[in-house]
């Protein structure tokens, strides 16, 4: 904003400037000037005639000279008109000065969108709040946040254009409205920027299985049929590929990869009843065109495993910390998280507690993941931190106290211990 009114003020300071050099400006041909050129084209004139009548080339030449005395006094400047004149010409740019000021900040202020302007500053100002109710609080977020979250989420990736996760996060929120260009838009930035990331392939495939563009598609199939011989038991890549085949009316395709995903999703009983509904809806129309579909297996009797090794580690999807502190009456909001060492900067897990007792401990897993397309055990290698905040904000500020970080790798203890110091 501050940008654009200093803009605003150069333009009116130039416009100011075309308008008061003219009028202020001495004209080359001054008042002097002026009358020495008229006297000496009248001497010139007399000459001429006295030269045609010595010759006798004309007649009654004082005629001619009376005409020409007349012409030369009609073109003497009025003295007092001069005076008045320059005396008066301060005013008139002035004026002009101040017409043009309230001339251009009326018309921005009756067809601006100063308003639009505004609310988009207001709207980003709250986009930690807006993250936090659409990523913790989805169920009950409105429409209306849902598209301030949008656009302060669109504005905070125009500031940072490498940060790989806002344009996955983007990108699905795009998926999520049913805006096919805009979700390419933002995934293609993401793949871009982390090719080797799963979830940003999968999103990058999807998005372009939204796309009417029958190469797109071609090149999500290709994209997603690597992906499912590299990663067969990847929750990603089942979730993605009964997508694309619900797109394509694939119902017994969408089943078949919906029934792989039961068995991994243990520990996870929101996420299965939306699958078991989703392959409820997928039965019913094969049904509706005279087919039969297979049923729901029993996940409860499933024998499989939860997750297949190149999945996770065993005990990566948890880790217990304990939290110290030298002044045991620090009060305040306390946040928890775990980050991906090396990948995107974004917390995968994230706890918040209010005014809370030291020492305690507390255990972050895969449940507490901010997406569940990302989650600690999906990365071998994650960083633990904690920060003690006065107020709700999330974002960071200079009076915030932090913890130490603790990096634990696949196959170092899940305990670790946090300590806040002045």
């Amino acid at each position: 904003m501050l940008l654009f009114w200093i803009v605003s003020i150069v333009l009116v300071i130039v416009a100011a400037l075309a308008f008061v050099i003219p009028v202020t400006g001495k004209s080359k041909l001054t008042g002097a000037t002026r009358d020495q050129l008229n006297k000496d084209l009248y001497k010139s004139r007399i000459s001429e005639l006295v030269d045609d009548e010595d010759q006798g080339l004309l007649d009654k030449s004082e005629e001619f000279i009376d005409e020409m005395q007349r012409g030369l006094l009609d073109d003497v400047l009025d003295e007092k008109v001069a005076k008045v004149n320059a005396a008066n010409s301060p005013f008139i740019w002035l004026a002009g000065v101040v017409f043009l000021v309230v001339f251009s900040v009326s018309m921005y202020l009756t067809l601006g969108a100063r308003d639009k302007v505004a609310n988009w500053e207001d709207v980003y100002s709250r986009l930690p709040e807006l993250t936090n109710r659409v990523m913790n609080e989805g169920d009950i977020v409105t429409d209306q946040e849902i598209s301030d979250f949008k656009l302060a989420l669109t504005t905070k990736m125009i500031e940072e254009p490498d940060n790989e996760f806002g344009w996955l996060l983007l990108g699905r929120l795009n998926v999520a409205l049913g805006d096919p260009n805009a979700a390419f838009i933002a995934m293609d930035r993401a793949y871009k920027l982390a090719p080797m990331n799963t979830s940003i392939v999968t999103g990058y495939a999807q998005a372009l299985m939204l796309s009417d563009d029958p190469d797109k598609n071609n090149l999500a199939r290709k994209i997603l049929m690597g992906l499912k011989k590299e990663k067969p038991g990847d929750i990603e890549v089942l979730s993605t590929s009964a997508f694309m085949a619900l797109e394509n009316q694939d119902y017994l395709g969408a089943i078949e990869q919906w029934q792989r995903m039961l068995p991994l999703l243990a520990g996870q009983p929101d996420r299965i009843e939306m699958i078991k509904g989703s392959i409820e809806y997928a039965r019913k129309q094969i049904e509706a065109k005279g087919g039969t579909a297979p049923a729901i297996a029993d996940t409860a009797t499933d024998s499989r495993p939860a997750a297949p090794a190149n999945e996770a580690a065993a005990g990566n999807e948890q880790v217990t910390i304990t939290i110290t502190s030298d002044q045991a009456k620090l009060k305040g909001y306390l946040y928890i998280y775990v980050q991906a060492a090396a990948g995107p900067k974004a917390p995968l897990a994230v706890k918040r507690i209010t005014n809370p007792t030291f020492p305690l401990t507390i255990s972050l897993s895969d449940s507490d993941a901010m997406m569940a397309q990302m989650k600690m055990s999906q990365f071998p290698s994650i960083k633990v931190s904690a920060k003690l905040s006065q107020d709700e904000n999330v974002m960071t500020k200079d009076d915030d106290i932090n913890s130490n970080i603790v990096i634990v790798n696949e196959g170092d203890s899940r305990s670790v211990t946090l300590n806040f110091s002045r």
